[in-house]
């Protein structure tokens, strides 16, 4: 699978089964019960978060690498391209954490697994309307 992130497409594989979408509902400070003991819901929008275990392309283990290094730079956002429905979206998110571990060596070469990243919308996808 080809993931893009900031206009830079990466070969990885997503391992499979785990990538995981959800989505949040944002209320403002101003939600909350009225007067009429009805509930009142100021909402900001939806916002569409993913997570995903990532591992290198054995054909590509250099684009593993590269993403490594991209995911885990201090920026506030990226922009990441990833499957929607029958699409994909594009959008703003952030990056807190991730996780992989060293598998083995082989020729040579490090091998790595399991890298855990989970990308947070930065704004909402859809507001009300």
């Amino acid at each position: 699978m080809t993931i893009t992130m900031d206009g830079v497409p990466y070969r990885l594989r997503v391992k499979l089964g785990t990538l995981r979408r959800s989505f949040r509902i944002e209320e403002s400070e101003r939600s909350g019960m009225v007067k009429s003991g009805e509930e009142f819901r100021d909402i900001i929008g939806t916002y569409y978060d993913y997570a995903m275990d990532v591992e290198p392309d054995p054909a590509a283990p250099e684009d593993y690498d590269a993403f490594y290094e991209a995911i885990s730079a201090p920026v506030e956002a990226h922009a990441i391209t990833l499957p929607y429905g029958q699409e994909t979206i594009t959008y703003q998110a952030m990056v807190s954490a991730g996780e992989d571990k060293q598998r083995d060596k082989v020729a040579g070469v490090t091998r790595w697994t399991g890298l855990t990243v989970t990308f947070t919308a930065k704004k909402p996808q859809r507001r009300p309307t």
